[in-house]
């Protein structure tokens, strides 16, 4: 649960995006003002989603604060979501946890060999994490209720499990399900709606069960190339039958959701549902068909270039043919260091370049779409929203997890 929704521009309408724009940015200077410039680095779209799923759930209005002009907003002044509203603290914590986890992970994947070795990422991820994990448990009320040290206690144990032999996928991906599903109930906690408490743990479990397919199926190539740990391919599962019990979660969460008991659920719908769906449509699209047959379309998924195959002369713009999210391509070579990565990325990020141009990302090695087109990008920026495989989005009406012409 870190970044899987994307919420497109061709789905959200005006009023949904400044609704969007407003949880975005309030969870950003959130973390500016209460936890220092550096946390911002922690804002993820999927901690936005869960101030945006409190809001659904609470049929009082949202506290708003207006905020100066930022250069990811085209210099302009807003009107975003107070840092005082219960949403925007759960989605704070909710960044700062997840941050933490992840830098601890880091550090456990050193110290298992589940990753290449470097002793420079190892030390930045140790002491980021301590700093993290403070932050994260600083409102107190909010931590306590979504139990930030049990939620870091069961994350903890993900490395020692991938280090085990013989570990079967569900359960290596069991500890992001159970973490995502503690912060989805703390949001009915929060919003004071607790009806839909147990319909959203379980909506959560599948969203973190879903999310870690997804990054295991996005890295399946980087992964194999650099000797990480991939789930996928330590259980000898395919993507194709990753894919497909992707999208069976997917329509787990779609059937889950019809339950809950929401005051205004238009842009819920959009970034999660819709977002959930579009997740893996594009995955389906990018990287081939269903494993069971249901999906006739099929692509080839891409491949990487080699060290030997790396080209003398790099580019330093996106090649025409490459798409923002496309393999690992010039203009850097593979298998950096951990510190030729970090400078860049910082270069990158902290200068505001990242905001206005389409720039190589040096964690993920990918060309990424500039953050702000006036704040109107999408992963599917260039191409036709509905030029895409549809099996992320096939009727669960037939119980037998198929495509059919939902005709029931």
């Amino acid at each position: 649960m870190f970044g899987l929704l994307s919420p497109c521009r061709h789905t959200l309408d005006d009023d949904l995006l400044e609704q969007w724009r407003a949880h975005m940015c309030g969870l950003c200077v959130s973390l500016r003002d209460q936890h220092g410039q550096a946390s911002r680095l922690t804002t993820n779209t999927d901690a936005i989603m869960v101030s945006v799923l409190t809001a659904a759930q609470s049929s009082a209005p949202t506290a708003t604060t207006d905020v100066g002009r930022c250069p990811l907003r085209g210099m302009r002044p807003a009107t975003v979501i107070a840092a005082a509203d219960p949403g925007i603290r759960l989605a704070t914590t909710t960044s700062l946890t997840l941050a933490a986890a992840k830098a601890a992970d880091v550090v456990d994947e050193q110290r298992l060999s589940l990753a290449p070795r470097s002793r420079v990422r190892s030390v930045a991820a140790s002491v980021a994490g301590k700093r993290l994990r403070g932050h994260a448990g600083a409102d107190r009320a909010i931590a306590g209720e979504l139990g930030v040290e049990d939620l870091l206690h069961e994350l903890s144990g993900q490395a020692p499990l991938e280090a085990h032999t013989g570990t079967d996928l569900a359960s290596l991906t069991h500890a992001s399900g159970i973490a995502a599903s503690r912060v989805f109930a703390a949001t009915a906690a929060v919003a004071g709606a607790d009806s839909n408490r147990d319909a959203l743990a379980d909506i959560g479990y599948d969203f973190g069960r879903l999310a870690h397919l997804l990054d295991a199926v996005d890295d399946y190539e980087s992964d194999a190339r650099d000797g990480s740990f991939n789930p996928l391919r330590a259980t000898g599962t395919d993507i194709g039958t990753a894919l497909d019990d992707c999208r069976r979660l997917a329509r787990a969460i779609r059937r889950r959701y019809r339950s809950l008991d929401l005051a205004d659920d238009r842009l819920l719908r959009a970034v999660l549902v819709d977002g959930v769906r579009q997740a893996v449509s594009s995955r389906t699209h990018r990287f081939g068909g269903c494993a069971s047959g249901s999906c006739s379309t099929t692509h080839a998924a891409p491949t990487a270039l080699t060290s030997e195959e790396w080209p003398a002369h790099l580019p330093t713009t996106r090649p025409p043919e490459q798409s923002p999210g496309g393999p690992n391509q010039p203009p850097f070579p593979p298998n950096r260091e951990f510190y030729e990565r970090i400078l860049p990325f910082i270069g990158v990020s902290c200068t505001g370049y990242a905001c206005c141009a389409d720039h190589w990302n040096h964690c993920s090695d990918e060309w990424q779409p500039a953050w702000c087109s006036g704040c109107d990008c999408c992963s599917c920026r260039n191409c036709d929203c509905d030029d895409c495989c549809d099996c992320g989005d096939c009727c669960d009406c037939c119980g037998d997890d198929c495509c059919c012409d939902c005709d029931c």
